[in-house]
Protein backbone atom coordinates (compact mmCIF):
# COMPACT_ATOMS: atom_id res chain seq x y z
CA UNK A 1 0.00 0.00 0.00
CA UNK A 2 1.10 3.46 -0.60
CA UNK A 3 2.01 5.78 1.75
CA UNK A 4 -0.87 8.06 -0.07
CA UNK A 5 -3.45 5.58 0.07
CA UNK A 6 -2.37 4.63 3.58
CA UNK A 7 -3.05 8.36 4.52
CA UNK A 8 -6.10 8.57 2.74
CA UNK A 9 -7.52 5.57 4.58
CA UNK A 10 -6.65 7.11 8.22
CA UNK A 11 -8.27 10.28 6.86
CA UNK A 12 -11.20 8.44 6.19
CA UNK A 13 -11.13 6.47 9.55
CA UNK A 14 -10.99 9.66 11.58
CA UNK A 15 -13.91 11.42 9.79
CA UNK A 16 -16.12 7.83 10.44
CA UNK A 17 -15.22 8.03 14.20
CA UNK A 18 -15.68 11.87 14.31
CA UNK A 19 -18.80 10.92 12.58
CA UNK A 20 -20.22 8.14 15.19
CA UNK A 21 -19.15 10.33 18.08
CA UNK A 22 -20.99 13.39 16.91
CA UNK A 23 -24.03 11.16 16.33
CA UNK A 24 -23.91 9.35 19.64
CA UNK A 25 -23.50 12.40 21.74
CA UNK A 26 -26.31 13.91 19.53
CA UNK A 27 -28.71 10.98 20.40
CA UNK A 28 -27.51 11.37 24.60
CA UNK A 29 -28.13 15.04 24.76
CA UNK A 30 -31.20 14.72 22.32
CA UNK A 31 -33.15 11.95 23.01
CA UNK A 32 -36.38 12.83 21.61
CA UNK A 33 -34.59 13.78 18.45
CA UNK A 34 -35.43 11.01 16.12
CA UNK A 35 -32.95 8.47 15.18
CA UNK A 36 -32.98 9.61 11.75
CA UNK A 37 -31.98 12.98 12.48
CA UNK A 38 -28.60 11.44 14.45
CA UNK A 39 -28.23 9.01 11.20
CA UNK A 40 -28.58 12.26 8.71
CA UNK A 41 -26.30 14.56 10.31
CA UNK A 42 -23.75 11.63 10.24
CA UNK A 43 -23.74 11.04 6.56
CA UNK A 44 -23.74 15.31 5.96
CA UNK A 45 -20.63 15.55 8.49
CA UNK A 46 -18.82 12.22 6.24
CA UNK A 47 -19.93 14.10 2.59
CA UNK A 48 -18.37 17.35 4.34
CA UNK A 49 -15.32 16.03 4.46
CA UNK A 50 -14.89 13.88 1.65
CA UNK A 51 -15.74 17.20 -0.38
CA UNK A 52 -12.81 19.19 1.97
CA UNK A 53 -10.58 16.08 1.32
CA UNK A 54 -11.32 16.12 -2.36
CA UNK A 55 -11.08 20.17 -2.45
CA UNK A 56 -7.56 19.80 -1.22
CA UNK A 57 -6.66 17.19 -3.12
CA UNK A 58 -7.82 19.09 -6.77
CA UNK A 59 -5.97 22.41 -5.41
CA UNK A 60 -2.36 19.67 -4.46
CA UNK A 61 -2.51 18.43 -7.62
CA UNK A 62 -3.05 22.08 -9.06
CA UNK A 63 -0.09 23.59 -7.14
CA UNK A 64 1.84 20.79 -8.24
CA UNK A 65 0.91 21.04 -11.93
CA UNK A 66 1.27 24.70 -11.82
CA UNK A 67 4.68 24.88 -10.47
CA UNK A 68 5.82 22.79 -12.90
CA UNK A 69 4.58 24.97 -15.92
CA UNK A 70 6.66 27.86 -13.86
CA UNK A 71 9.83 25.56 -14.19
CA UNK A 72 9.04 25.22 -17.51
CA UNK A 73 8.31 29.07 -18.75
CA UNK A 74 4.71 29.57 -18.78
CA UNK A 75 3.66 32.79 -17.07
CA UNK A 76 0.26 31.64 -17.31
CA UNK A 77 1.03 29.12 -14.58
CA UNK A 78 1.85 31.93 -12.02
CA UNK A 79 -2.14 33.04 -11.84
CA UNK A 80 -2.78 29.05 -11.84
CA UNK A 81 -0.55 28.67 -9.17
CA UNK A 82 -2.04 31.16 -6.64
CA UNK A 83 -5.43 30.10 -7.36
CA UNK A 84 -4.44 26.88 -6.20
CA UNK A 85 -3.21 28.17 -2.83
CA UNK A 86 -6.99 29.14 -1.51
CA UNK A 87 -6.89 26.65 0.94
CA UNK A 88 -5.55 26.62 4.12
CA UNK A 89 -5.10 29.98 6.72
CA UNK A 90 -1.87 30.96 4.74
CA UNK A 91 -2.88 30.88 1.35
CA UNK A 92 -1.61 34.65 1.03
CA UNK A 93 2.26 34.11 2.29
CA UNK A 94 2.06 30.66 0.16
CA UNK A 95 1.02 32.61 -3.15
CA UNK A 96 3.38 35.13 -2.49
CA UNK A 97 6.29 32.74 -2.31
CA UNK A 98 4.77 31.23 -5.62
CA UNK A 99 4.72 34.45 -6.79
CA UNK A 100 8.46 34.86 -6.04
CA UNK A 101 9.59 31.59 -7.26
CA UNK A 102 7.95 32.29 -10.32
CA UNK A 103 10.30 35.22 -10.69
CA UNK A 104 13.20 33.52 -9.73
CA UNK A 105 12.76 30.89 -11.97
CA UNK A 106 12.08 33.40 -15.32
CA UNK A 107 15.45 35.15 -13.82
CA UNK A 108 17.26 31.89 -14.28
CA UNK A 109 15.87 31.17 -17.32
CA UNK A 110 16.90 34.36 -19.01
CA UNK A 111 20.19 34.20 -17.30
CA UNK A 112 20.94 30.84 -18.92
CA UNK A 113 19.65 31.80 -22.42
CA UNK A 114 21.75 34.90 -22.08
CA UNK A 115 24.71 32.66 -21.30
CA UNK A 116 24.28 30.13 -24.02
CA UNK A 117 23.79 33.16 -26.75
CA UNK A 118 27.19 34.34 -25.30
CA UNK A 119 28.83 31.28 -25.55
CA UNK A 120 27.66 29.97 -28.87
CA UNK A 121 28.31 33.60 -30.56
CA UNK A 122 31.96 33.62 -29.33
CA UNK A 123 34.52 33.65 -32.61
CA UNK A 124 36.77 31.64 -29.48
CA UNK A 125 36.17 28.13 -29.07
CA UNK A 126 34.85 26.64 -25.49
CA UNK A 127 35.05 23.13 -24.50
CA UNK A 128 33.82 22.90 -20.40
CA UNK A 129 35.23 19.52 -18.68
CA UNK A 130 34.25 18.21 -15.15
CA UNK A 131 36.43 17.09 -12.97
CA UNK A 132 36.45 13.58 -14.46
CA UNK A 133 37.22 14.64 -17.52
CA UNK A 134 33.85 14.70 -18.81
CA UNK A 135 32.60 16.89 -21.73
CA UNK A 136 29.44 19.40 -20.54
CA UNK A 137 29.71 22.29 -23.13
CA UNK A 138 31.27 22.76 -26.45
CA UNK A 139 30.45 25.93 -28.32
CA UNK A 140 29.66 26.15 -32.25
CA UNK A 141 33.03 27.62 -33.05
CA UNK A 142 34.53 25.03 -30.73
CA UNK A 143 33.63 22.33 -33.31
CA UNK A 144 33.83 24.41 -36.34
CA UNK A 145 37.73 25.30 -35.68
CA UNK A 146 38.38 21.13 -34.71
CA UNK A 147 36.69 20.03 -37.69
CA UNK A 148 34.00 18.04 -35.41
CA UNK A 149 30.65 18.07 -34.51
CA UNK A 150 28.93 19.08 -31.12
CA UNK A 151 27.08 16.19 -30.52
CA UNK A 152 29.88 13.91 -31.23
CA UNK A 153 31.92 15.67 -27.70
CA UNK A 154 29.04 16.60 -25.48
CA UNK A 155 28.42 13.81 -22.72
CA UNK A 156 32.01 12.12 -23.29
CA UNK A 157 34.98 12.07 -21.54
CA UNK A 158 37.97 13.43 -23.46
CA UNK A 159 39.75 10.40 -23.88
CA UNK A 160 37.28 9.04 -24.88
CA UNK A 161 36.46 11.13 -28.57
CA UNK A 162 38.77 11.89 -31.61
CA UNK A 163 40.15 15.30 -30.62
CA UNK A 164 43.84 16.03 -30.87
CA UNK A 165 46.20 14.68 -28.71
CA UNK A 166 47.26 17.77 -27.07
CA UNK A 167 43.59 19.44 -26.77
CA UNK A 168 43.00 15.97 -24.53
CA UNK A 169 46.53 16.66 -22.99
CA UNK A 170 46.21 19.76 -21.87
CA UNK A 171 42.80 19.21 -20.62
CA UNK A 172 43.25 16.30 -18.25
CA UNK A 173 46.82 17.86 -17.18
CA UNK A 174 44.87 21.11 -16.04
CA UNK A 175 42.51 19.08 -13.98
CA UNK A 176 45.08 17.14 -12.16
CA UNK A 177 47.38 19.66 -11.50
CA UNK A 178 45.31 22.67 -10.78
CA UNK A 179 46.48 25.32 -12.86
CA UNK A 180 46.35 26.88 -16.25
CA UNK A 181 48.28 25.57 -19.33
CA UNK A 182 48.71 26.60 -22.80
CA UNK A 183 49.99 25.35 -26.20
CA UNK A 184 50.08 26.02 -29.90
CA UNK A 185 48.98 23.47 -32.21
CA UNK A 186 48.45 23.43 -36.05
CA UNK A 187 45.90 21.69 -37.80
CA UNK A 188 46.39 20.45 -41.48
CA UNK A 189 44.43 21.82 -44.17
CA UNK A 190 45.07 24.48 -47.38
CA UNK A 191 46.39 26.89 -45.52
CA UNK A 192 47.10 24.67 -42.26
CA UNK A 193 45.40 25.83 -39.63
CA UNK A 194 46.89 27.55 -36.36
CA UNK A 195 45.27 27.55 -32.97
CA UNK A 196 46.15 28.67 -29.59
CA UNK A 197 44.49 26.13 -26.79
CA UNK A 198 44.28 27.44 -23.19
CA UNK A 199 43.35 25.16 -20.05
CA UNK A 200 42.08 27.01 -17.48
CA UNK A 201 41.29 25.59 -13.91
CA UNK A 202 38.50 26.96 -12.37
CA UNK A 203 38.92 24.49 -9.51
CA UNK A 204 36.38 21.39 -8.41
CA UNK A 205 32.89 22.99 -8.85
CA UNK A 206 30.63 19.90 -8.44
CA UNK A 207 27.56 22.22 -8.26
CA UNK A 208 28.14 23.55 -11.41
CA UNK A 209 29.82 20.62 -13.16
CA UNK A 210 32.98 22.72 -14.57
CA UNK A 211 36.48 22.04 -13.49
CA UNK A 212 38.48 22.98 -16.75
CA UNK A 213 37.60 25.35 -19.44
CA UNK A 214 39.64 24.88 -22.56
CA UNK A 215 39.71 27.76 -24.52
CA UNK A 216 40.69 27.97 -28.55
CA UNK A 217 41.62 30.71 -30.01
CA UNK A 218 42.54 31.03 -34.08
CA UNK A 219 45.83 32.40 -34.88
CA UNK A 220 46.23 31.37 -38.44
CA UNK A 221 45.53 34.75 -40.29
CA UNK A 222 47.82 36.02 -37.41
CA UNK A 223 50.68 33.76 -38.04
CA UNK A 224 50.36 34.59 -41.63
CA UNK A 225 50.50 38.43 -41.35
CA UNK A 226 53.38 37.61 -38.91
CA UNK A 227 55.43 35.60 -42.04
CA UNK A 228 53.71 37.71 -44.34
CA UNK A 229 55.96 40.66 -42.86
CA UNK A 230 58.90 39.10 -42.56
CA UNK A 231 59.32 38.52 -45.93
CA UNK A 232 58.27 42.32 -46.76
CA UNK A 233 60.60 43.61 -44.83
CA UNK A 234 63.26 41.44 -46.42
CA UNK A 235 61.80 42.11 -49.85
CA UNK A 236 62.25 45.85 -48.91
CA UNK A 237 65.44 45.26 -46.86
CA UNK A 238 66.90 44.22 -50.02
CA UNK A 239 65.32 46.22 -52.27
CA UNK A 240 66.70 49.37 -50.67
CA UNK A 241 70.14 47.93 -50.34
CA UNK A 242 70.15 46.94 -54.01
CA UNK A 243 70.33 50.24 -55.70
CA UNK A 244 71.86 51.87 -52.72
CA UNK A 245 75.31 50.01 -52.86
CA UNK A 246 74.63 50.74 -56.67
CA UNK A 247 74.47 54.03 -56.30
CA UNK A 248 77.32 54.61 -53.47
CA UNK A 249 80.10 52.50 -55.70
CA UNK A 250 79.39 53.94 -58.57
CA UNK A 251 80.06 57.68 -57.01
CA UNK A 252 82.89 56.18 -55.32
CA UNK A 253 83.81 54.88 -58.92
CA UNK A 254 83.10 58.93 -59.97
CA UNK A 255 85.12 60.49 -56.86
CA UNK A 256 88.32 57.96 -57.82
CA UNK A 257 88.56 59.55 -61.18
CA UNK A 258 86.19 57.60 -63.44
CA UNK A 259 84.28 61.29 -63.85
CA UNK A 260 87.34 62.03 -65.78
CA UNK A 261 86.61 59.13 -68.93
CA UNK A 262 83.95 60.94 -70.99
CA UNK A 263 82.52 57.27 -71.50
CA UNK A 264 82.47 55.61 -68.12
CA UNK A 265 80.95 59.13 -66.93
CA UNK A 266 77.73 58.84 -68.80
CA UNK A 267 77.81 55.50 -68.20
CA UNK A 268 77.92 55.85 -64.47
CA UNK A 269 75.29 58.62 -64.66
CA UNK A 270 73.01 56.36 -66.08
CA UNK A 271 73.66 53.92 -63.60
CA UNK A 272 73.02 56.36 -60.72
CA UNK A 273 69.37 57.63 -62.30
CA UNK A 274 68.34 54.22 -63.50
CA UNK A 275 68.51 53.38 -59.25
CA UNK A 276 67.02 56.51 -58.48
CA UNK A 277 63.94 55.51 -60.66
CA UNK A 278 64.22 51.94 -58.40
CA UNK A 279 64.44 53.48 -55.46
CA UNK A 280 61.46 56.11 -56.13
CA UNK A 281 59.09 53.50 -57.69
CA UNK A 282 59.72 51.13 -54.07
CA UNK A 283 58.75 54.70 -52.24
CA UNK A 284 55.69 55.11 -54.55
CA UNK A 285 54.15 51.61 -54.06
CA UNK A 286 55.39 51.74 -50.30
CA UNK A 287 53.44 54.76 -49.76
CA UNK A 288 50.64 53.89 -52.14
CA UNK A 289 49.81 50.73 -49.71
CA UNK A 290 50.02 52.77 -46.50
CA UNK A 291 47.81 55.06 -47.78
CA UNK A 292 45.60 52.09 -49.05
CA UNK A 293 45.90 50.16 -46.01
CA UNK A 294 45.41 53.41 -43.67
CA UNK A 295 41.53 53.68 -45.49
CA UNK A 296 42.99 57.17 -46.50
CA UNK A 297 43.05 57.22 -50.32
CA UNK A 298 39.82 58.43 -51.13
CA UNK A 299 38.77 57.65 -54.60
CA UNK A 300 37.90 60.58 -56.91
CA UNK A 301 35.70 59.89 -59.61
CA UNK A 302 35.25 61.66 -62.85
CA UNK A 303 34.45 60.19 -66.64
CA UNK A 304 37.89 58.91 -67.88
CA UNK A 305 38.54 57.81 -71.41
CA UNK A 306 39.67 54.30 -71.37
CA UNK A 307 42.32 54.98 -74.72
CA UNK A 308 43.62 57.28 -72.18
CA UNK A 309 44.33 56.00 -68.97
CA UNK A 310 45.53 52.81 -71.11
CA UNK A 311 48.18 54.72 -73.22
CA UNK A 312 49.29 56.46 -69.90
CA UNK A 313 50.04 53.77 -68.47
CA UNK A 314 51.33 51.74 -71.23
CA UNK A 315 54.10 54.74 -72.07
CA UNK A 316 55.29 54.44 -68.67
CA UNK A 317 56.54 50.78 -69.27
CA UNK A 318 57.61 51.22 -72.83
CA UNK A 319 61.07 51.88 -72.27
CA UNK A 320 61.45 48.79 -70.25
CA UNK A 321 59.88 46.54 -73.14
CA UNK A 322 62.17 48.02 -75.59
CA UNK A 323 65.13 47.43 -73.18
CA UNK A 324 63.84 43.99 -73.38
CA UNK A 325 62.64 43.48 -76.80
CA UNK A 326 58.82 43.11 -75.86
CA UNK A 327 56.19 44.22 -78.23
CA UNK A 328 53.12 46.00 -76.15
CA UNK A 329 50.13 46.05 -78.72
CA UNK A 330 47.32 48.42 -77.48
CA UNK A 331 43.60 47.88 -78.88
CA UNK A 332 40.79 49.50 -77.13
CA UNK A 333 37.76 51.44 -78.71
CA UNK A 334 37.42 55.18 -79.20
CA UNK A 335 35.05 57.09 -77.05
CA UNK A 336 34.55 54.25 -74.29
CA UNK A 337 34.55 56.02 -71.21
CA UNK A 338 34.61 54.78 -67.34
CA UNK A 339 33.28 56.83 -64.17
CA UNK A 340 36.57 55.95 -61.90
CA UNK A 341 39.47 57.79 -60.52
CA UNK A 342 41.72 58.49 -63.38
CA UNK A 343 45.28 58.22 -61.14
CA UNK A 344 44.21 55.34 -59.41
CA UNK A 345 43.19 53.70 -62.75
CA UNK A 346 46.16 54.45 -64.47
CA UNK A 347 48.35 52.93 -61.58
CA UNK A 348 46.65 49.75 -61.84
CA UNK A 349 46.81 49.32 -65.45
CA UNK A 350 50.22 50.31 -65.12
CA UNK A 351 51.41 47.60 -62.22
CA UNK A 352 49.66 45.32 -64.78
CA UNK A 353 51.78 45.76 -67.84
CA UNK A 354 54.99 46.23 -65.83
CA UNK A 355 54.23 43.18 -64.36
CA UNK A 356 54.22 41.53 -67.87
CA UNK A 357 56.83 43.13 -69.17
CA UNK A 358 59.29 42.00 -66.14
CA UNK A 359 58.21 38.28 -66.28
CA UNK A 360 58.11 37.85 -69.94
CA UNK A 361 61.17 36.90 -72.06
CA UNK A 362 63.00 38.37 -74.66
CA UNK A 363 61.12 38.68 -77.37
CA UNK A 364 57.90 37.93 -75.90
CA UNK A 365 54.88 40.11 -76.41
CA UNK A 366 51.86 41.96 -74.51
CA UNK A 367 49.15 43.07 -75.09
CA UNK A 368 46.47 45.45 -73.81
CA UNK A 369 43.20 45.28 -74.69
CA UNK A 370 39.57 46.96 -73.23
CA UNK A 371 35.92 46.69 -74.16
CA UNK A 372 32.16 45.45 -72.84
CA UNK A 373 31.42 41.69 -71.77
CA UNK A 374 28.51 40.94 -70.25
CA UNK A 375 27.10 44.00 -68.60
CA UNK A 376 30.55 45.14 -67.38
CA UNK A 377 33.49 47.24 -68.84
CA UNK A 378 37.00 45.05 -69.20
CA UNK A 379 40.60 45.92 -69.25
CA UNK A 380 42.79 43.03 -70.06
CA UNK A 381 46.46 42.68 -70.27
CA UNK A 382 48.41 38.99 -72.14
CA UNK A 383 51.21 38.18 -71.88
CA UNK A 384 53.58 35.26 -73.04
CA UNK A 385 55.54 34.98 -69.74
CA UNK A 386 56.80 32.75 -67.56
CA UNK A 387 53.24 32.16 -66.32
CA UNK A 388 51.92 31.27 -62.66
CA UNK A 389 51.89 27.77 -60.81
CA UNK A 390 48.17 27.25 -59.93
CA UNK A 391 49.22 26.32 -56.13
CA UNK A 392 50.07 30.10 -56.59
CA UNK A 393 47.22 31.87 -58.23
CA UNK A 394 44.97 32.15 -54.88
CA UNK A 395 47.99 34.38 -52.93
CA UNK A 396 49.37 36.56 -55.79
CA UNK A 397 47.34 39.34 -54.62
CA UNK A 398 48.28 39.08 -51.09
CA UNK A 399 50.47 41.67 -49.76
CA UNK A 400 54.12 40.96 -49.95
CA UNK A 401 53.45 37.52 -51.48
CA UNK A 402 56.10 36.80 -54.03
CA UNK A 403 55.66 33.30 -55.88
CA UNK A 404 58.86 33.50 -56.82
CA UNK A 405 61.22 35.12 -54.44
CA UNK A 406 64.39 35.01 -56.15
CA UNK A 407 63.59 35.24 -59.48
CA UNK A 408 60.97 38.49 -58.21
CA UNK A 409 64.06 40.57 -56.64
CA UNK A 410 66.08 39.94 -60.08
CA UNK A 411 63.30 41.15 -61.82
CA UNK A 412 62.82 44.38 -58.79
CA UNK A 413 59.41 45.25 -57.01
CA UNK A 414 58.36 44.99 -53.48
CA UNK A 415 55.49 42.30 -53.91
CA UNK A 416 53.27 45.20 -53.70
CA UNK A 417 51.84 45.80 -57.08
CA UNK A 418 49.13 43.17 -57.69
CA UNK A 419 47.80 44.01 -54.11
CA UNK A 420 47.79 47.53 -54.64
CA UNK A 421 46.06 46.41 -58.25
CA UNK A 422 43.16 44.66 -56.54
CA UNK A 423 42.66 47.68 -53.85
CA UNK A 424 41.65 49.84 -56.27
CA UNK A 425 39.70 47.54 -58.43
CA UNK A 426 37.72 46.86 -54.98
CA UNK A 427 37.36 50.88 -54.30
CA UNK A 428 36.03 50.97 -57.80
CA UNK A 429 33.33 48.28 -56.79
CA UNK A 430 34.88 45.73 -59.28
CA UNK A 431 36.66 42.74 -59.97
CA UNK A 432 40.07 41.13 -60.96
CA UNK A 433 40.31 37.78 -62.62
CA UNK A 434 43.53 35.64 -63.38
CA UNK A 435 44.22 32.95 -66.40
CA UNK A 436 47.59 31.07 -66.29
CA UNK A 437 49.36 28.42 -67.74
CA UNK A 438 53.10 27.78 -66.62
CA UNK A 439 55.40 28.79 -69.73
CA UNK A 440 53.18 29.87 -71.57
CA UNK A 441 51.90 32.65 -69.97
CA UNK A 442 49.11 34.83 -67.99
CA UNK A 443 46.00 37.38 -69.08
CA UNK A 444 44.91 39.59 -66.24
CA UNK A 445 41.58 41.14 -66.68
CA UNK A 446 40.08 44.01 -64.47
CA UNK A 447 35.90 44.20 -64.30
CA UNK A 448 34.43 47.72 -63.91
CA UNK A 449 30.23 47.38 -62.98
CA UNK A 450 28.17 48.85 -65.94
CA UNK A 451 26.60 50.98 -63.21
CA UNK A 452 29.99 53.07 -62.65
CA UNK A 453 30.31 53.00 -66.66
CA UNK A 454 29.06 55.28 -69.42
CA UNK A 455 29.93 56.47 -72.82
CA UNK A 456 29.49 59.84 -72.87
CA UNK A 457 30.60 60.69 -76.32
CA UNK A 458 28.85 57.96 -78.44
CA UNK A 459 26.29 55.24 -77.60
CA UNK A 460 28.45 52.76 -79.32
CA UNK A 461 32.07 52.47 -79.12
CA UNK A 462 34.06 52.42 -82.49
CA UNK A 463 37.33 50.18 -83.05
CA UNK A 464 40.05 52.48 -82.07
CA UNK A 465 43.35 52.29 -83.49
CA UNK A 466 46.41 49.49 -82.68
CA UNK A 467 49.12 50.33 -81.33
CA UNK A 468 52.32 48.91 -80.38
Amino acid sequence: MSSKAGFNLVYCLIVVVAAIVVTFVVKQRFPQLHSAVAIGAFALIVVAHIYLAQHRNRSTYRMTNSLRRILEGDDQAVADTVAACSFGFRGKELADAVAELARLAKLLRYQKLQCELIVSNMTDGVIAVDSDGCITLVNRAAADLLGVKESELVAKKLIETELHPEVIRLGYESITQGKELSAEIQLPGQPPRVLKLRAVYLGQRERCGVSTLIIIEDLTEIRRHERVQKEFLSNVSHELRTPLTAVRTTAEALLSGAKNDTVLLDRFLRTILREADRLSNLVGDLTEIVRISSGLASTEKSNCEIEDIVFQAVEVVRPLARNKNISISVDVPKNLTVLCDGTQMVHAVRNLVDNAVKYTPEGGSVSVSAGSQDSKLYIRVQDTGIGIPQGEVSRIFERFYRVDKARSREYGGTGLGLSIVKEIVNAHGGEITVETELGKGSTFTIFIPTTTTCNSKSDQAQPGDKRS
